[in-house]
């Protein structure tokens, strides 16, 4: 008799632990408790430069440095992997009084928060948890973290990798990480804000 095995999950969780996974939003707390926002999109646009653009300046960031922006990248967007259907920090608006209401809306907690999204439409504004079901409709969790270590190794690299990833890939992950940030930034302090 044959022993049926299960394959495992494509879109397993790697790196979050037992307590992460019951609770996503301390790993979203932990990602912006080590950089505010505006630091985490520099770290990301440098680790994207580093992985997929031959510079002039040679790649002398701190490899320690590069595994824990990796872990936690990583760790950020399993997070959001189990996030994706809860709709959190969404913000409902009446239709008849949409586009006042958000103007102010939008004026009024910009100026509570610290930092506030730019690159994020309206729409995702309001409901930034929208990102998150868009970002998984371009890849899966498993994609991600395979694009993700290719990154990770690309950067480690002390020579440029042009055939690793095409640099149409490395774009289109590149912005839905930046808004994921965003997106996740705006999640974490509105849940703050929340008695």
């Amino acid at each position: 008799m044959e022993k049926h095995i299960p394959k495992p999950s494509k879109n397993r969780l790697v790196y979050l632990e037992n307590e992460e996974i019951a609770n996503p939003i301390k790993t979203v707390n932990d990602f912006f408790n080590a950089a505010w926002l505006p630091e985490q999109l520099k770290m990301l646009k440098d680790w994207r430069n580093d992985a997929a653009f031959e510079t002039v300046k040679s790649k002398n960031h701190n490899p320690a440095n590069l595994l824990y922006d990796h872990e936690l990248t990583v760790k950020l967007v399993e997070a959001a992997w189990l996030l994706k259907g809860n709709g959190l920090g969404r913000i409902d608006v009446n239709k008849t009084q949409e586009l006042q209401f958000t103007q102010w809306f939008i004026k009024t907690e910009r100026k509570k928060f610290r930092d506030y999204p730019k690159r994020l439409s309206v729409k995702e504004i309001l409901n930034p948890s929208s990102v998150i079901k868009k970002m998984f409709k371009i890849h899966k969790l498993n994609g991600y973290r395979r694009i993700l270590d290719t990154w990770l190794y690309d950067a480690l690299n002390t020579k440029f990798m042009e055939d690793s990833l095409s640099k149409a890939e490395v774009i289109i992950v590149y912005e839905q990480l930046v808004k994921l940030f965003e997106a996740m930034w705006l999640i974490s302090e509105r849940i703050k804000l929340k008695p």
